[in-house]
């Protein structure tokens, strides 16, 4: 790998496809500009030619930091990396970042698996971690957009998100919303979801036929959606009973 520090065009850089930062752009850069302003880049960015440009391999910030400074140049080492030892680099490097938020490193464990066909095993091998922490990383990805948004923006933590992931998809925006508005510590989530749970299995502790009858008809309506008919279905869960009313326009 080549060491000589080398003066490139910003526009003849594009971001690599391997980055797995998804929340760039805050005052964070600002301040890394500024600081360039007042001391210059005192670490060189890294890249790979491919084709008739060069793509960053490492240093995103500190590329973005300078084009926000207007920066016509930057300070870039060249180096000779295939895609799979590139996006290795990129992924091992995010990984070690402290501000890298769990979101972003599920992302990279993702892209890194898909790119190179790797096992959640294989992956936890090459990181130096256990197979459970790449697993439960990866199982983030699961939840819905708003909650990883909450994840990557420091709104709940990993562990909140660990909690949301035992709760029916369809009552996760409602707990969601619950833990987020009343501020709840994960203690306090993991004992509200605990509890929640709990009421479920007690009010649905009836038999399996019922579950097979709901969603039957639960199907059925999603075929008369599909096929057309303007149609809505409202389901209302008592404690002996469960209410379904389908209303379907003439």
């Amino acid at each position: 790998m080549k060491k000589e520090v080398v003066q490139l065009n910003i526009k003849d850089i594009n971001t690599g496809r391997n980055q797995s930062r998804i929340d760039l752009y805050d005052e964070k850069i600002e301040s890394l500009a500024e600081s360039i302003k007042d001391t210059g880049l005192l670490q060189p960015v890294l890249v790979r030619k491919v084709e008739d440009h060069y793509e960053l391999v490492s240093g995103e910030r500190r590329y973005l930091a300078c084009r926000l400074n207007g920066y016509e140049s930057i300070d870039a080492i060249i180096v000779d990396l295939n895609d799979e030892e590139s996006a290795r680099l990129v992924l091992e490097e995010n990984l070690q970042r402290q501000d890298l938020n769990a979101i972003e490193q599920a992302m990279a464990m993702k892209a890194i698996m898909k790119n190179e066909d790797l096992t959640q095993g294989e992956l936890a091998e090459r990181l130096g971690y256990k197979q459970s922490t790449v697993a439960n990383k990866l199982r983030l990805l699961k939840l819905p957009e708003y909650v990883q948004r909450a994840i990557a923006h420091n709104t709940i933590t990993e562990r909140h998100a660990r909690a949301l992931l035992n709760v029916p998809e369809e009552k996760i925006e409602e707990v969601f919303l619950t833990i987020t508005n009343k501020k709840y510590n994960v203690s306090k989530t993991e004992e509200y979801i605990k509890g929640l749970l709990s009421n479920d299995t007690h009010r649905k502790g009836v038999s399996g036929n019922v579950k097979i009858g709901l969603n039957t008809l639960k199907q059925s309506y999603e075929l008369c959606r599909k096929s057309g008919i303007d149609a809505d279905m409202k389901v209302t869960e008592y404690d002996d009973e469960i209410k379904i009313v389908i209303r379907m326009k003439k």
